[in-house]
């Protein structure tokens, strides 16, 4: 039999440069999806998108799948859907809390379900009736209105050519320190809520996009990137109770910002594994340095190597089947120490996180 072992790297990839502080509008644009032309009184949308709009409610239809029914204080789910409705929490099912969503609106928008128990309806919701002034028309990709005439009793929330005003651009991200000045980007209206340097907690609005809605600032502070450098593949020989390799990572220093440091250091962690105990050891995070370091250091804009070892013990196999080989991941973390244990402030953290993906069968099996 062949005994393979394989890691394999998914570094997800973002739209967006990697970002800091928590990117919420990207520079240059306004809120996407914010609300262009409302429904009005009676539930329904009658007006047709223009271009670079998005139509969030049919013509002649309402919104969909909007959240109709929540649990009662009892936290069980006792309301069944009805008509095209859709059951969230299964019937008889436990709720997280009382105001969990247990049913929502379906693709007519229309609430079809009759309450059961102690369940209630969402705020704005009555059983047969459109809810009223919901997403008829809403902002695309720039955020701006590009809708001008809204139609039977709908109602223009946005007026064409503008971008819905202060909303959120930056929050605080996981280090609870504000790392970004507004309008780093190009010239803007831009506000600073949380000056920069000072204390935040995660979530809080640090800029947001002023006036015109348009976002002039990108996030800055701590923003690493990890991926694995070599493909490798172990054979356990026969006669032998382990096999081991050792994997090389690559750990990049991406910030953004007149403010980032020279250099930032960064911990290798594992999490969210279906391996056997064990498996992972011998972290390095500077091989440069001789011995096993515990924590790295990476300069900005340049990358640095890591290993680790990942070892594979006959006692672990579940399978001798090479056909059906054994077969385990786990993920690998550059975390910032700024942060620990978040893995940095940036937006997409998936860049921080690698996957190794192990398939093994072994010669003693022959």
């Amino acid at each position: 039999m062949r005994y393979a072992f394989v890691a394999a790297v998914g570094l997800l990839l973002i739209a967006e440069a990697a970002v800091a502080d928590q990117q919420e509008i990207a520079p240059g644009t306004g809120l996407q999806n914010s609300t262009v032309i409302s429904t009005g009184a009676d539930g329904l949308c009658s007006t047709a998108t223009a271009t670079g709009d998005i139509q969030a409610a049919p013509v002649g239809g309402a919104q969909p799948n909007l959240t109709e029914v929540r649990c009662g204080g009892n936290k069980v789910a006792d309301s069944a859907a009805a008509g095209d409705d859709v059951q969230l929490v299964a019937v008889g099912g436990a709720c997280k809390n009382a105001n969990t969503a247990i049913i929502d609106t379906g693709p007519d928008g229309i609430p079809n379900s009759s309450l059961t128990s102690d369940d209630t309806y969402a705020s704005g919701i009555a059983l047969g009736v459109p809810p009223a002034n919901k997403k008829c028309v809403i902002a695309g990709a720039d955020g701006v209105a590009q809708t001008t005439t809204p139609a039977g009793d709908d109602v223009l929330v946005l007026t064409t050519g503008t971008a819905e005003a202060n909303t959120e651009v930056l929050l605080c991200g996981p280090n609870g320190i504000a790392d970004s000045p507004a309008n780093n980007v190009a010239a803007g209206d831009d506000v600073q809520v949380v000056l920069v340097g000072n204390a935040c907690s995660a979530g809080d609005v640090v800029v947001d996009a002023g006036p015109d809605g348009i976002a002039t600032t990108r996030a800055e502070g701590p923003d690493l990137q990890i991926k694995a450098v070599n493909r490798v593949k172990v054979t356990i020989g026969p006669g032998k109770p382990s096999a081991s390799k050792t994997i090389k990572l690559k750990v990049s220093n991406v910030e953004f910002g007149s403010g980032a440091p020279a250099t930032r250091s960064f911990e290798i962690t594992t999490s969210s594994s279906t391996c056997p105990n064990g498996l992972v050891t011998q972290i390095d995070a500077d091989v440069v340095m001789p011995g096993l370091q515990v924590t790295g250091a990476v300069p900005l804009g340049a990358s640095v190597q890591a290993t680790l070892v990942a070892t594979v013990k006959l006692q672990d196999m579940t399978t001798t089947n090479a056909k059906a080989p054994f077969r385990c991941s786990f993920e690998v973390n550059a975390v910032a120490l700024d942060t620990a244990p978040d893995v940095d402030d940036g937006a997409n953290p998936e860049g921080n996180t690698t996957i190794i993906e192990v398939e093994s069968v072994d010669k003693n099996d022959l």
